[in-house]
């Protein structure tokens, strides 16, 4: 008896191969961008909420969105959010900024920061 595979896996197999590795984890990133998603609206235009809006914030300066008041410990932080930046903040904001007003323990899986990570890039 002859086993083989259905066409329909194979072309299902081949299509995720051919998604690049960042696009894939900004679509895994996407879902895990709901619990962010509870206090930063993310669409362009959308007024913040009670933290800023991330649209278009990755290569930005940190503590930089307009029309939003960060804490003293985050407007003490310079530079941009670069992907290194990101992972630092999302793994342990307090560790990242002492005294910052974000009360968020962290996203403790480093493949699921890449993730969001990913996706926060692709928000421009």
């Amino acid at each position: 008896m002859s086993r083989s595979v259905p066409l329909r896996a194979v072309v299902a197999i081949l299509g995720v191969l051919a998604v690049p590795a960042p696009a894939l984890a900004a679509d895994i990133g996407e879902s895990g961008f709901v619990q962010c998603a509870a206090c930063h609206p993310a669409a362009a235009g959308q007024p913040h909420g009670v933290g800023p809006n991330l649209h278009g914030r990755f290569g930005r300066a940190i503590a930089g969105t307009p029309g939003f008041v960060f804490s003293r410990a985050l407007r003490k932080r310079e530079g941009v959010w670069t992907e290194a930046e990101l992972d630092r903040w999302l793994a342990d904001p307090q560790a990242y900024a002492p005294g910052t007003k974000m009360a968020y323990a962290g996203l403790k899986d480093p493949a699921q920061r890449r993730a969001v990570i990913e996706y926060l890039k692709t928000l421009r």
